[in-house]
């Protein structure tokens, strides 16, 4: 099925008039980014970006004003920034739904970038509408940090790229890249901020005034415990190291950053700290001589499968996949009438299951265990009874009204799987499409006439 997005695609490119106007099959772009523009807001913006984005969009002002309408409405997002888990490695549903891309910050810098490519100005215009992260602190029990690395990849690049050499001679890209060097709250921030100088092109005397900024701010700042140990080790140091290196280069005495940088890390490890943090390997080598003010509680990650009900059904559905020798069941196994049997009473056992205590693990674990089930049948009855099940219990989801990042990611995860496979996933996709649900809907169709790479979505997996 995928030949007929690249025949629409084809059609698009080849009805450009002489300027760039698209003139044959404008109904089925502009269908599309209608019916994108009314969605909610993560979904809208993402949507309108991946047309913005497509090859056959030559038409100059309709990709702009396409942009400019992803720009406005990525800031209703739900999530303000993109999170991950503080180890650095993803452990749950919400890791990898977190990384799809569908917080404020990222959308809107993905607009500003876009823009860039056809109008610096306008792209210097939007982002100075972007807020600057002023994160919130975190507690022990969250396991999640957040990320802002997009947003100071964008100021580098708008210094970079969006002044002309007027500006340049007035030190704009130099006074934009000050507003955000010392704008220093929270550990989140230390690594981006400093990789941002490293990438800078600018006049040793400019360079040396940013680096001073940066210093006295990291000299004072104190944040949580939790959004600190999930940068330190590692990507922090290795950005204060890059730092360094790059003052070397230049010929700038770097004493006063490195003694800010031992300030800053003697403050945070003997203040507060989380107990997973001090358990944690490797620690600074400044942690040997430094003891805590208290040690508080450990990362609790959300939607973990702890009422007796979701344990139950979780131990229940490892025999569906492995046999009574430990080995997973073969597709042979898996296509016989007594297996088929046993997956529909697991299935009527699982609609049983109904909303408890905990909402987020309630969606979290229904999705992963629909979601893998489906993954492992073998094409046939059993597989379209999954799929409808799946359907039905994502499409219109009471969950999607507040918690929209993660219900998309199970979706995203069909679609992904459905679409690299456009042969034996076929009914899929054209379930996908057919979907009672506008966003399932759009999306899928998305990824029939826009299909993303697949180095591209591997990682979500």
């Amino acid at each position: 099925m995928r030949w007929l997005g690249y025949l629409i695609l084809a059609g698009l490119a080849a009805s450009a008039a002489p300027g760039g106007s698209v003139t044959k099959h404008r109904s089925v772009f502009d269908d599309l980014a209608d019916r994108a523009r009314s969605l909610p807001a993560e979904f809208a913006a993402n949507a309108l970006l991946r047309l913005a984005e497509a090859p056959a969009l030559t038409d100059v002002a309709k990709k702009r004003g396409i942009l400019e309408d992803a720009f406005e409405l990525a800031a209703g997002a739900q999530q303000p920034f993109a999170r991950r888990n503080w180890t650095g490695s993803p452990g749950s549903l919400f890791d990898k739904a977190y990384a799809q891309g569908l917080d404020a910050c990222t959308l809107q810098c993905r607009a500003v970038h876009d823009m860039l490519a056809i109008d610096y100005r306008k792209a210097r215009e939007m982002f100075g509408e972007v807020q600057p992260p002023h994160i919130p602190r975190l507690d022990c029990e969250d396991a999640l940090v957040y990320d802002v690395s997009i947003f100071y990849v964008t100021a580098g690049e708008m210094a970079a790229r969006a002044f002309n050499a007027k500006e340049v001679a007035d030190e704009e890209p130099f006074q934009l890249l000050l507003r955000y060097a010392g704008d220093l709250t929270s550990p989140a921030q230390v690594a981006p901020i400093a990789r941002m100088l490293v990438t800078a092109s600018l006049k040793p005397a400019q360079f040396e005034a940013l680096l001073g900024s940066f210093a006295g701010a990291l000299e004072q700042v104190e944040g949580d415990d939790r959004s600190f140990s999930g940068t330190v080790p590692g990507d922090a140091s290795a950005a204060i190291a890059d730092l360094s290196a790059e003052c070397a280069r230049r010929k700038i005495n770097a004493q006063g950053l490195q003694a800010a940088w031992q300030a800053y890390l003697a403050r945070q490890l003997s203040g507060a700290r989380c107990a997973d943090s001090v358990a944690r390997r490797p620690q600074p080598s400044l942690a040997a001589g430094v003891k805590p003010a208290s040690i508080d509680g450990k990362a609790q990650p959300a939607g973990e499968c702890k009422s007796p009900e979701c344990r139950k059904l979780a131990t229940q559905f490892s025999s569906l996949i492995v046999g009574p020798n430990g080995f997973g069941l073969t597709p042979e196994q898996k296509m016989t009438s007594e297996w088929g049997g046993r997956l529909q009473q697991y299935l009527a056992a699982l609609a049983e299951w109904t909303e408890d205590d905990d909402p987020v693990e309630y969606f979290q674990a229904k999705s992963r265990i629909y979601s893998d089930l489906y993954n492992v049948t073998p094409n046939g009855p059993n597989r379209d009874l999954l799929l409808s099940t799946l359907l039905i219990w994502l499409q219109g989801n009471s969950y999607q009204r507040d918690h929209r990042v993660e219900w998309f990611y199970p979706v995203n995860t069909l679609i992904i799987h459905a679409f690299a496979d456009p042969r034996g996933m076929r009914r899929t996709m054209l379930a996908l499409q057919r979907s009672a649900d506008p966003v399932i809907a759009l999306y899928a169709q998305l990824e029939q006439l826009l299909p993303r790479p697949m180095a591209g979505t591997i990682g979500l997996l």
